[in-house]
């Protein structure tokens, strides 16, 4: 790249920390698991969320390390602020991770275009289409590992083209992929994807898939071994937590549905170039002529497939945050795409149509920040310091140390609180996580059927209904509500009203209760199922 390009690279760059500032003030409830397991190690607690009790319920190890190694060498505070409204320390240093690690995806991009052959324009135009995406900006500086994990990706992506198009060693390729699945579990399948690629399109085939192994072993298999030294497991608990039943054929199509509307919001453009060039490109003229280009656009389709199959088989919920780590392979297919359907309708005419491209794109996703994101995230954080931080600020200062909460969304409340957690779905208390599959989150709150884990002395319900679980006058109802708070989202795709209801549990009231039910014999056992505890 020449000077004027330089200084364009860097004028984008700067345009792009700039797109962020209307979310500085944002937080979610995830970004506090991580500060919570950062926190810990700091203090010497152990990669735990209940402090001195080691579990695998952090998504990103990676993300987690970072933070904590900020909080070992910076004069920084770790522990929560003593009031609601206050950003807390650890939350400043994930921002700022996250805008470096946004910028740097755009680099890669950039740097990608550069490897392929393509120009200079278009390569820059690849790292502004990075730069507007609404779902990128959008969890660039929320606090969570989103941005480490696309930034990963995109750096493998570039070793990758390296070793594919220019027959360069695989390490780097292997050291990125390994990084990245340290940020994003899910990011495991883009390694055997990279190492399918690797042997059947390098030069040296074999050489080049034991360089990406090795790669991949230097860092990735130290941290297998301490993961099953300290939890005897190898992935996190989200595999469990955050899935519903697997290869269930409606939760499949909710997720295949989520999917396509998130994409559809911010990425229409780019597909819709892509099916052109599936619908109408042939052989000859849509792929490229060597080997080992042909095999690095494939692993481009390929991973944003296998990345949707895997939630849907896994019944998992997905969220936008979800599909970052694909959204590389998704600009680099629709810049394909638009230089392959200009060059075969349009000779000549490519820079005009590379600007309506980048136009039109940018507006959509412009569009989408300024009406959607921006006004969701505020109202959504908003709603978080005053309902679930609040409540850690309150069990923080009104409870005993000993006592234990179950809840369902345990980030801000349980860093707030210092208070051990019980986690209704399972991310931090992992036995739990097949009964909420099994049985769902309202039996499991209404029949106690958390009490395997444990029998905590408060209940915190997230419900559209206040109080709902406050039955006055029912002797058998262990449920004492004490208060509740309103949040007024939980996000954009579940935009209404909650409640966070706080009751303490009488447990000797499950025990009466089933004491009782004892005695009347086993012709009442039928009924135990609808009372607290039953099966």
């Amino acid at each position: 790249m020449n000077a004027r390009s330089r200084a364009l690279l860097v004028l984008l760059l700067v345009a792009a920390g700039a797109s962020l500032a209307p979310f500085l003030g944002y937080l979610t409830d995830d970004s506090f698991i991580h500060f919570q397991f950062a926190k810990h190690l700091v203090q010497g607690k152990g990669f735990s969320f209940n402090a001195g009790e080691p579990t695998y319920g952090a998504t990103s190890p990676l993300w987690v390390f970072l933070l904590a190694l900020a909080g070992k060498i910076l004069p920084i505070e770790v522990a929560a602020p003593r009031d609601a409204w206050s950003m807390p320390a650890l939350a400043c240093v994930a921002k700022a991770y996250g805008a470096i690690f946004q910028l740097l995806t755009i680099w890669f991009l950039v740097r990608i275009g550069r490897r392929l052959g393509w120009d200079v324009w278009t390569s820059l135009g690849l790292g502004l289409l990075m730069a507007v995406h609404a779902w990128a900006v959008r969890w660039a500086i929320s606090g969570m590992e989103s941005p480490l994990a696309t930034a990963c990706v995109a750096l493998a992506l570039y070793e990758l083209a390296g070793v594919l198009v220019q027959g360069r060693s695989a390490w780097g390729t292997g050291i990125a992929l390994a990084l990245a699945a340290l940020a994003r579990p899910e990011c495991y399948l883009l390694g055997a994807l990279a190492l399918l690629a690797v042997g059947m399109g390098a030069e040296r085939r074999a050489r080049r898939s034991l360089e990406l192994l090795g790669g991949v072993s230097l860092l990735l298999l130290p941290w297998l071994i301490t993961a099953w030294r300290w939890f005897h497991a190898v992935l996190p608990n989200t595999a469990a937590a955050k899935a519903g039943a697997l290869a269930n054929p409606g939760l499949a199509v909710a997720a295949i549905h989520s999917v396509v509307q998130i994409e559809l919001a911010t990425d229409a453009l780019p597909l819709a170039l892509f099916v052109l060039v599936l619908a109408f490109g042939s052989r000859s003229t849509a792929l490229p002529a060597t080997r080992g280009r042909r095999v690095f656009w494939s692993v481009c389709a390929a991973w944003p497939l296998l990345l949707v199959l895997s939630f849907a088989l896994g019944g998992v919920q997905v969220v936008s945050r979800y599909l970052l780590p694909a959204i590389p392979c998704v600009l680099l297919l629709g810049m394909a795409s638009l230089r392959w359907v200009i060059a075969t309708t349009l000779p000549g005419r490519y820079t005009l149509a590379l600007s309506v491209f980048l136009g039109a794109f940018a507006l959509q996703n412009v569009l989408s920040t300024a009406l959607v994101t921006v006004p969701s995230a505020r109202t959504h954080t908003r709603g978080l310091r005053s309902s679930l931080i609040a409540i850690g600020i309150w069990a923080r200062d009104r409870t005993p140390p000993g006592v234990s909460f179950a809840i369902p969304d345990i980030g801000a409340f349980g860093y707030y609180s210092d208070r051990r957690v019980l986690d209704l779905y399972g991310l931090v208390t992992p036995e739990i996580a097949p009964v909420v599959v099994r049985e769902g989150y309202d039996a499991v709150v209404k029949r106690l059927l958390f009490e395997r884990a444990g029998r905590p002395e408060y209940l915190i319900d997230r419900h559209p209904v206040k109080a709902r679980l406050a039955e006055s006058g029912d002797e058998t109802n262990p449920f004492r509500f004490l208060f509740a708070r309103e949040i007024p989202n939980l996000g954009i795709t579940r935009a209404r009203t909650y409640y966070y209801s706080v009751y303490a549990i009488d447990w000797k009231v499950v025990d009466q209760t089933r004491i009782r039910i004892a005695r009347r014999g086993p012709a009442s056992w039928t009924n135990a199922g609808s009372l607290p505890g039953g099966g």
